[in-house]
């Protein structure tokens, strides 16, 4: 279902509005926008690539980031090519980046195809595991959780174990994350859930624009829902 939010200034009137957009790329490499829907999710099912739109604000710039997070992709689409597209289509600040689930050989660097995808936990106690349904073991204390890729290059003849860390709430230092896994597999990758703090074009702080939100233009009133939609 999608959702379009419109927002004002309660101080200026500054109108702002935001909605749940995803994005496609068809077979004739043109880049397709639009709030998420039966119809849209359709046509990005057929895609060479799509995936979600997140929407910050630079403070500093005065422009909006969009950041095009790529979940779906064909073999057939290289990276490179996928990023070139987007960055062509117009001038907007953008972020593009790729799912935790896509992984190159660490040893040839050729696109893998994904094997195996699980939860991991390690929980208060120091116990580690691994599986399909840890809902549980989430609901207990845990040092650090997240979830598993698992890889295996033929031409390498190498398996590549992938970790995600989603949640740290132990705090732990990314050298001893990185460390306790390695007790338990061996060529890993390790990545912190990735959530983008920085803008590409200043490099000041990145910010989601929602209701209380200092307004962008009069830097003096805060934001408040005017109408809110849904579709489907």
């Amino acid at each position: 279902m999608g959702i379009h939010t419109e927002y004002s200034c309660e101080e200026c009137n500054f109108k702002y509005e935001d909605s749940s957009d995803i994005f496609w790329i068809d077979k004739a490499g043109n880049v397709h926008v639009g709030m998420l829907a039966v119809s849209s999710s359709d046509e990005a099912s057929k895609a060479l690539a799509s995936g979600g739109i997140y929407k910050y604000y630079c403070y500093n710039c005065n422009k909006p980031v969009y950041n095009f997070h790529v979940t779906e992709k064909s073999a057939e689409i290289p990276r490179e090519y996928i990023i070139s597209l987007i960055e062509k289509m117009d001038d907007n600040l953008k972020i593009i980046d790729f799912d935790s689930k896509f992984q190159n050989c660490i040893k040839c660097s050729k696109e893998l195809e994904l094997k195996l995808e699980k939860t991991f936990v390690l929980d208060s106690e120091g116990e580690f595991h691994v599986g399909d349904d840890m809902d549980d073991i989430l609901e207990m204390p845990t040092d650090f959780s997240g979830k598993y890729y698992g890889y295996y290059c033929k031409d390498c003849s190498k398996q590549i174990n992938k970790f995600v860390i989603y949640e740290n709430n132990a705090e732990l230092e990314d050298s001893l994350i990185k460390e306790i896994l390695q007790d338990h597999t061996n060529d890993l990758t390790v990545f912190i859930n990735g959530s983008y703090e920085y803008c590409p074009d200043c490099g000041d702080g990145l910010h989601v624009l929602s209701e209380d939100s200092l307004c962008p233009k009069c830097r003096i009133g805060v934001l408040k829902i005017e109408k809110r939609s849904f579709s489907d």
